[in-house]
């Protein structure tokens, strides 16, 4: 696998992954912190799916005032008085989380926290909603019940499958952008970036209220995870005159759509260009390992082993601590030395620098990349039976990694040079 080209593809994923909840809140901007932490617990954290509501209040509120504070709830909500709307759902499902109006009035808690802002709370909200109301789920789209189960007991493979099918069976249906998500997260787990974008993408077209912010975004991700030519173009222009919500994560993408083009130096001017336009937004402390990793695409290994190794003896901004931590970006900056020393040849210190990656991280996103850099530094030190144990234990532990087969070749080309030296 070639890390350099499938690293973009990584961080498009992210990036789009980070304005899931605020993008749903409809009221993001620059000005505010994304929801770094509470995206990246939804897309990673296990997912508890149970239909047994929570207990009942010693003293609960009468059956009448009940369904009195629902009907208010609902049209606070319908009105776009979204605090207060949730506010009377809470308080709906606290007071009879048995009810007949309980599953609905966890959904649209959840809803309503999201037009809020309120991304922690939204995210707590629809764990709540999974764990006690899957039976509710799966009343309004059965589909969408049996892929809760099918997630529930690991099966991520049925669980996409039905929660596609509910798309395609109930396509009006208000529970539709939740399937598209959860099918992101399928897809998130599986490493498949393209496929998580496009899952993002039609989440947002499917949004039951239109908000015409979310469908030119989705329809810009589509055509990015397609690979159209002139997103990168689409997306510059975007970055000026697209919805001000969005004007930095268009920036952001119009750079990373550079890179992946092998435009390096309109990819440079990009990137300085976002960090111009928001010195204070998330992305801009990562300007300088997007340098890194664009100079070593150029085949300019020596400048980008500068980078890494300042940044890598560099400690991150406290305030950016759990956007350091969604990326990954502590983990890469190892992997960036040691890819660096392998372009310039140096290979003791490129194994050195693996082994370092591995040590540190054994469970980053770039394990695998970290292992086939790893045999490869053993391969240029002359040390084959190192290196042919490495790739060995990437088809043993990575079965479902996409290229195994150019792993197996590799590995089949340094048995054949092993035996011809017996």
């Amino acid at each position: 696998m070639d890390t350099l080209k499938a690293r973009p593809r990584t961080l498009a994923i992210a990036a789009a992954a980070l304005i899931l909840l605020a993008a749903a809140a409809g009221l993001w901007s620059v000005s505010r912190r994304l929801p770094v932490a509470e995206t990246h617990r939804f897309l990673t954290g296990p997912v508890q799916v149970g239909e047994t509501p929570p207990p009942a209040p010693a003293a609960p509120a009468p059956q009448a005032t009940v369904a009195e504070r629902f009907a208010e709830a609902q049209t606070a909500f319908h009105e776009g008085r979204y605090p207060e709307a949730a506010t009377a759902f809470a308080w709906v499902v606290s007071q009879d989380p048995a009810g007949p109006e309980a599953g609905s009035a966890q959904w649209n808690l959840t809803r309503s926290r999201l037009r809020s802002g309120d991304a922690s709370g939204a995210l707590a909200a629809l764990e709540d909603l999974l764990g006690h109301y899957a039976g509710y789920l799966g009343q309004q789209a059965p589909a969408m019940g049996e892929g809760l189960a099918a997630m529930n007991r690991g099966d991520l493979q049925a669980a996409q499958a039905a929660f596609e099918r509910m798309a395609r069976e109930q396509p009006d249906s208000e529970f539709v952008p939740l399937a598209w998500a959860l099918t992101a997260r399928i897809h998130w787990a599986h490493g498949e970036a393209m496929e998580t974008v496009q899952a993002f993408s039609r989440m947002f077209a499917s949004v039951h209220d239109a908000v015409p912010a979310y469908a030119r975004l989705a329809h810009q991700l589509d055509r990015y995870a397609k690979g159209e030519p002139g997103v990168a173009e689409t997306f510059g222009e975007l970055a000026e005159t697209g919805d001000p919500e969005f004007r930095s994560i268009y920036q952001y993408l119009a750079a990373r759509s550079l890179l992946e083009q092998d435009q390096f130096d309109a990819t440079r001017d990009a990137l300085e260009k976002l960090r111009r336009q928001y010195p204070d937004g998330d992305f801009t402390h990562i300007v300088d390992l997007e340098h890194a990793w664009n100079d070593l695409r150029h085949g300019q290994p020596a400048d980008a082993l500068a980078i890494f190794e300042r940044l890598e003896q560099t400690p991150p901004p406290a305030r950016s601590a759990a956007f350091d931590a969604f990326f990954d970006l502590r983990n890469e900056l190892p992997m960036g030395v040691a890819r660096c020393h392998l372009a310039l040849g140096h290979y003791a210190e490129a194994a050195a620098a693996f082994e370092r990656a591995l040590s540190e991280h054994p469970d980053s996103m770039y394990a695998v990349e970290n292992r086939l850099g790893l045999a490869s530094a053993y391969e240029g030190l002359g040390q084959l039976d190192r290196a042919s144990a490495e790739l060995r234990r990437v088809i043993a532990e990575h079965p479902d990694e996409p290229n195994l087969w150019a792993v197996r070749q590799q590995l089949a080309r340094l048995e054949q040079a092993q035996a011809a030296k017996r």
